[in-house]
């Protein structure tokens, strides 16, 4: 249990390094919280609680890790993907364009807009972020890290 313990923290200390970069932060997905909350019920239940400072040391950093991969978003040189244990970068050269749409909202219900960000690489994977803001700011900051490198294009959601 303690080599166990010794790499959660080593992955703990690694996504805190990578999230520490952020400087554009995109919506955090909720969904890795409730998938981390199940999991530990479930698995500090069916072990038959936390006996021991092993124990707890182990559930507590699956949860710090759980949580942490919710948040992603655009550091000085790299995207961080939300979504894995190992957070998971890609350099900025590797982004061939950048799409950005409106998630339309009603306006009663929601005050705040969102902005979906579809980056688009190389080898033509896309991977999809939200950011909070409205279309020109999200263009302008992204445009300010960016440059001219990468075209950035504006669409309507569809």
């Amino acid at each position: 249990m303690l080599i166990l313990n010794g790499i959660l923290a080593l992955i703990a200390i690694r996504n805190v390094g990578a999230e520490s970069q952020l400087e554009i932060r995109s919506k955090y997905r909720w969904g890795q919280l409730v998938v981390a909350g199940l999991l530990v019920i479930f698995g500090a239940g069916t072990t038959g609680g936390l006996t021991s400072f092993a124990d707890l040391l182990f559930w507590s950093l699956f949860m710090l890790i759980n949580i942490m991969m919710g948040t992603g978003g655009v550091a000085a040189h790299r995207l961080v993907l939300p979504g894995a244990w190992f957070r998971r970068t890609i350099k900025f050269d590797e982004i061939a364009g950048i799409e950005i749409a409106a998630i339309p909202t009603i306006p009663a219900l929601e005050k705040k807009t969102r902005v979906i960000v579809k980056f688009i690489l190389n080898s033509h994977r896309e991977i999809s972020l939200v950011f909070s803001g409205t279309v020109t700011t999200v263009q302008a900051a992204l445009q300010a890290k960016f440059g001219q490198r990468v075209a950035i294009e504006v669409s309507k959601f569809e």
